[in-house]
């Protein structure tokens, strides 16, 4: 299998930095410390980049595994030790009975010996209930992708917290906000932009006219 991009680019880097900055302020919001909300620990069992890297990520520094093959590695042994749970380890024969690729296929895919496909990765990554992409994406796009749902969490928990209808009567800005900040991706929120940008002119074109 192929890596179409095999190295994080500056527009991933930033996304990565605009939802840190995000979630940051909404741990701020809820009395929360940034360094407990954002615990590399957790956040490496949410997107499958090892601690290290996280750490790294987070502090804005440029890092990640380029090959796609080892992060395929380093993503199935983390989910092979922290699946479960209770401390037992998810063995190759569990996910072999699993998926149905053979004992020998998953063998020679977690010794490295053979590159997976994206079948096997979709058969492997729905074993372990996680989203499409998860084991081939840049370790920035899959912290990012952790970052969004935690984002959404902490959105749901603040307005749960504060009630919702509350804060919408109070603030009709940041309401926009909070609901455009619960769309799942930095595309999404483009959209809204661009629909708000398009209103709004439309507006001023309205005030510019002769009145009747």
């Amino acid at each position: 299998m192929t890596d179409a991009n095999s190295a994080s680019g500056p527009t991933a880097a930033g996304s990565l930095a605009a939802t840190i900055e995000r979630v940051t302020a909404l741990a701020a919001k809820l009395g929360k410390a940034p360094t407990v909300v954002l615990d590399p620990e957790t956040l490496s069992r949410a997107s499958g980049v090892p601690a290290a890297v996280v750490r790294t990520l987070l502090n804005g520094e440029s890092e990640g595994e380029p090959d796609i093959q080892l992060r395929f590695l380093q993503r199935v042994a983390l989910l092979q030790e922290t699946h479960n749970g209770n401390g037992r380890k998810v063995t190759q024969a569990d996910i072999a009975r699993g998926t149905g690729i053979s004992r020998q296929q998953i063998n020679a895919l977690l010794n490295g010996e053979r590159r997976p496909t994206m079948d096997h990765c979709a058969r492997i990554e729905g074993f372990f209930d996680r989203p499409a992409g998860f084991l081939q994406s840049q370790d920035t796009d899959a912290l990012n992708n952790a970052l969004v749902l935690l984002e959404k969490s902490l959105l749901e928990e603040l307005a749960a917290r504060e009630q919702a209808p509350a804060i919408y009567a109070r603030h009709g800005v940041e309401s926009i906000a909070l609901r455009a900040a619960l769309l799942p991706t930095d595309r999404d929120r483009q959209r809204v932009l661009t629909w708000l940008d398009q209103f709004m002119s439309e507006l001023d074109q309205k005030r510019d006219e002769p009145e009747s």
